[in-house]
């Protein structure tokens, strides 16, 4: 071999060992970058907006966080008011084993739509659990059924625009009694007050992603990854693109089932404030704001996952059951408010420190003042040798501005609370009525109390 050879021949293997070199230098750097690109802080919204929705990211990703306020809306600052309770009055007795769930009062502050479980029905070989949608009102006792569906947890909604409920229904199929399986199918209804005369809204849903805005002139579902919304007379109005798993940034810290998600409408907007429970997860679920009208998103961050959310009538500020560790069962459940203007969050002190991090907030529902809202809550009693746990039961009158709550009808054993999605109670849009479940000796009961309004 001559020196040419020779030479050619190392500048051949340098070559070899450059490129064996380099090229994994080469994907390292990339990789850095694209981990770099992924945890950068993104851009904050402006003051007035939430994030905007990029719709053409396959890879889920994590929305910014929210800015405020959430929506320009014009709210008057609540002024506190006094309110006087009546003994609570047993109006409605369920048939043994059967459960109510309180919905909604309606704008005429008559009536209450409400569900109960069918429980002593038969309902053939299949034995599925129905039930049925009622309007029901309180002081006369009248009752009329709108529905008869499946069991579904998911509640049913009023319609006023058109006088009507509008309703989601898992409808089952193809049962295997002997193997324990069965397939089914989500769709929404709405009935006119004829259960033989109801009709089919929307069909084949991936989850009941449904709600329907305060004052009943719009109403949204999520099918085929966009948000179909309808007007007042439930005719298709518009559509937007929008995909949950787009969102789902945290899916390796929870089981494998598919994220569904809870919706409340802010009043007088049209933004939606999302959550999804913690499905496995020692890190919660999410909590996110939704503009229905551009699908701009953004993320709701208030310490912990949400149990149930509901907006004050003034579409100022959300009430939160919030729970900040999860594992397996939420340890407890608290209350907080968020300003939507400010956001503020305020920590709701309801009981006493021997039992914070103990109690659970099973329900609530907001006062008619926007400042006051009624809390009905857990609290564990005592423990034996065995650490069996046992619960009571206590309604308490909150003022979160002022961080005061008052304990009503402290000689009451009877309200028991169904967790979520059940709801216990119901304030009357005019203030002047509760409607109260009141279970006792294993049936179940609704109660009904008249308040009295007095400016302070």
């Amino acid at each position: 071999m001559n020196k040419t050879s020779k030479v050619k021949g190392v500048f051949e293997v340098l070559v070899v060992i450059g490129l064996i070199l380099v090229i994994p230098l080469f994907f390292a750097i990339k990789t850095a970058a694209n981990e770099q690109a992924v945890q950068k802080t993104p851009t904050p919204p402006k003051p007035t907006a939430v994030a905007t929705l990029v719709n053409n990211v396959t890879s889920a990703k994590q929305p910014p966080q929210c800015a405020f306020p959430l929506a320009q809306i014009t709210t008057a600052e609540s002024t506190p008011e006094e309110y006087t309770f009546s003994e609570p009055q047993v109006v409605l007795t369920a048939p043994q084993g059967n459960r109510y769930n309180i919905v909604e009062w309606l704008p005429d502050n008559q009536q209450v739509l409400m569900t109960e479980e069918l429980r002593n029905v038969d309902v053939g070989n299949n034995k599925l659990i129905q039930e049925s949608i009622n309007l029901y009102n309180p002081e006369t006792g009248e009752s009329k059924v709108y529905a008869i569906r499946p069991l579904t947890y998911t509640l049913p909604s009023w319609q006023s625009e058109l006088n009507a409920v509008v309703y989601p229904v898992i409808n089952y199929f193809d049962i295997d009694k002997k193997a324990g399986t069965y397939k089914s199918i989500r769709q929404i209804w709405v009935s006119y007050g004829n259960p033989d005369t109801a009709q089919l809204l929307a069909d084949n849903l991936p989850q009941f992603f449904l709600a329907l805005r305060p004052g009943g002139n719009e109403m949204i579902y999520l099918s085929d990854k966009k948000i179909s919304k309808l007007d007042k007379s439930l005719k298709k109005l518009s559509s937007i693109p929008f995909d949950p798993a787009q969102w789902d940034y945290g899916k390796g810290r929870r089981d494998n089932n598919p994220v569904s998600y809870q919706v409340s409408w802010q009043p007088g907007t049209s933004l939606i404030f999302l959550y999804s429970g913690a499905g496995g997860s020692a890190n919660g679920g999410y909590t996110f704001v939704l503009d229905t009208n551009t699908g701009q998103i953004c993320e709701l961050v208030m310490g912990g996952w949400a149990d149930r959310a509901r907006w004050s009538s003034d579409g100022r500020y959300l009430a939160i059951a919030r729970s900040a560790v999860y594992v397996g069962f939420a340890s407890s459940i608290d209350l907080v408010v968020l300003d939507s203007i400010t956001g503020n969050l305020y920590t709701v002190g309801i009981i006493s420190q021997e039992a914070e991090g103990k109690h659970y907030v099973s329900d609530f529902t907001w006062a008619p003042d926007n400042r006051h809202l009624l809390v009905l809550e857990d609290i564990p009693s005592t423990y034996d040798p065995y650490r069996t746990e046992t619960i009571h039961h206590e309604l308490y009158l909150v003022d979160f501005i002022s961080d005061q709550s008052l304990k009503l009808f402290p000689e009451s054993k009877s309200f028991v609370a169904n967790g979520a999605p059940w709801n216990n109670l119901a304030w009357s849009p005019n203030g002047s009525k509760l409607l109260v479940r009141c279970p006792a000796n294993g049936v179940d009961r609704i109660c009904f109390i008249i308040v009295q309004r007095t400016r302070q």
